[in-house]
């Protein structure tokens, strides 16, 4: 934008040189300071050329408005021979440069030069740390952070604990066209807590179910989710170090609705909008029937699981909505017993084709006596996979991460987790925070070591962040385990 109270020089800048060749596009000329700060309430700009002396505003002033106001720019000034006081003014005001009337256009070309470097200095940073941010917040959502890592999170976010008390959800946004619009309606409702991979956008939404529902549907009535995007939904948690858990029920539903979807499952196009839009509601808690599975406690179990179902039954929910808490129910029994291919698929088809509340509690049932009867089934991994498994079982006590395993078997890291969260069912970060546990489970029960020397012999930097892991998968604490099995 340029600023200048004088017409002919106005027009004299706008067509002094080639400005696209240089990288640059003049947006806006402004008579007056006026102007260009109403232009600048709407419009974002990189480089502001402005006059210094202009009546009632002075270039100098209305650059320090600006700023005031928020607005992000870079800024050279135009000055006569006789003005070099504000020209001092200026480039402690942050001037990257200042040019002299009349206009010489090389020293412009040179000037605009050193603009175009710093843009692209300072952009290069921005993705350098948006990248960075983007990586932080998927291995929060992965559940490969500790506590530390979260209070730092929530202050680089400046995330509010109020707002976080009032829940947050995960979002999963599917086959997303234009992420930069998901981006822009997160900005407009105030959600940063988000990261995209491939054609995903996974938010953590912060705030109230029916704040969440009218985000939802925006995107829709935006048709920013539209066609063949969608978005599954996972349960609303009340700690940022939960979350984990809304994304894991988030990504579940997803990969099994592209699962039907494939398979021709649903028999018309209104059973597929009804698993959608149920899809798109925030899901039952499923904690404590983890908790119960991670502790082999079949009683307990069984107790969660009529809970469960006696609520949906009392709400009178869809069916869809029903099948939907069944099939994440039986991925938490699929990651403890690992079905073959052949019989996750059966009975993935069994739920979607059960049709009352009481074929869906009988098939789960089923599913859950292969944990009581200690039935383990012989899952044929691809080498790749059993190669990580292996790794695992050998140095889960050792700093162990995606990255260090990809780097091992000479492997891009992306792939080897789409690999391995294909083929189990689950994210490594879980498998190894899952093994971690159960051995720590063995060492607790058969050893009289302290749990400080457990939590370290199974991996841990922290004997705090152990803790946390093993409350939030077996439901009490390593001492209270010990106690109660012991």
């Amino acid at each position: 934008m340029v600023i200048d109270d004088e017409y002919m020089i106005l027009k004299g800048l706008e067509k002094i040189i080639d400005w696209n060749e240089y990288g640059f596009q003049v947006v806006k000329s402004a008579r007056n300071s006026r102007q260009a700060l109403e232009y600048l309430e709407t419009n974002e700009v990189d480089l502001i050329i402005t006059d210094v002396n202009m009546p009632k505003i002075s270039g100098l002033d209305f650059v320090k408005i600006a700023k005031e106001r928020d607005h992000k720019f870079e800024f050279m000034i135009l000055s006569g021979y006789q003005e070099f006081d504000y020209v001092r003014t200026g480039l402690k005001l942050g001037a990257i440069d200042y040019i002299l009337k009349p206009v010489d256009p090389d020293a412009l070309i040179e000037a605009l030069k050193k603009v175009k470097q710093k843009l692209e200095s300072e952009n290069e940073l921005k993705q350098a740390s948006k990248a960075s941010l983007n990586l932080q917040v998927k291995e929060l959502f992965e559940n490969d952070f500790d506590s530390d890592q979260v209070t730092d999170l929530i202050q680089q976010l400046r995330l509010s604990p109020t707002e976080i008390a009032k829940g947050i959800t995960v979002i999963a946004c599917n086959r997303v066209n234009d992420k930069e619009k998901v981006n822009q309606l997160c900005e407009e409702y105030g959600q940063s807590l988000k990261f995209s991979q491939n054609c995903i956008v996974d938010i953590g939404f912060i705030g109230g179910r029916g704040k969440l529902l009218k985000f939802i549907r925006e995107l829709e009535d935006r048709q920013i989710i539209a066609g063949k995007s969608f978005i599954t939904v996972g349960e609303t948690v009340y700690d940022l170090s939960d979350v984990n858990q809304s994304y894991e029920q988030a990504v579940r539903l997803s990969v099994i609705y592209k699962f039907y979807e494939k398979s021709n499952k649903f028999s018309n196009n209104k059973l597929r909008v009804d698993w959608l839009e149920q899809a798109t509601l925030p899901k039952l808690s499923l904690v404590k029937v983890k908790q119960a599975i991670a502790l082999g406690d079949h009683g307990k179990l069984k107790e969660e699981l009529s809970n469960i179902f006696n609520e949906l039954s009392t709400q009178g929910v869809s069916p869809s909505y029903v099948r939907q808490i069944a099939f994440l129910i039986y991925s938490e029994v699929n990651v403890q017993v690992g079905f073959d291919e052949r019989t996750y698929q059966d009975y993935v088809t069994r739920i979607n084709n059960s049709e009352n509340l009481k074929d869906i509690v009988r098939l789960l049932k089923e599913i859950t006596n292969y944990l009581s009867d200690n039935k383990q089934e012989s899952r044929d991994y691809s080498e790749n996979v059993r190669q990580v498994m292996g790794l695992v079982k050998r140095n889960y006590q050792e700093d162990l991460n995606l990255r260090y395993v990809s780097d091992y078997l000479h492997l891009n890291s992306d792939y080897l987790g789409q690999l391995f969260k294909k083929e189990t069912k689950i994210s490594f970060s879980r498998y190894l925070n899952d093994y971690r546990i159960k051995r720590a489970q063995s060492l607790l029960k058969g050893t009289e070591q302290s749990i400080a020397d457990i939590s370290e012999g199974v991996g841990y930097t922290t004997t705090a962040y152990f803790y946390r892991n093993f409350k939030a998968i077996c439901g009490i604490s390593p001492k209270e385990y010990r106690k109660k099995y012991v």
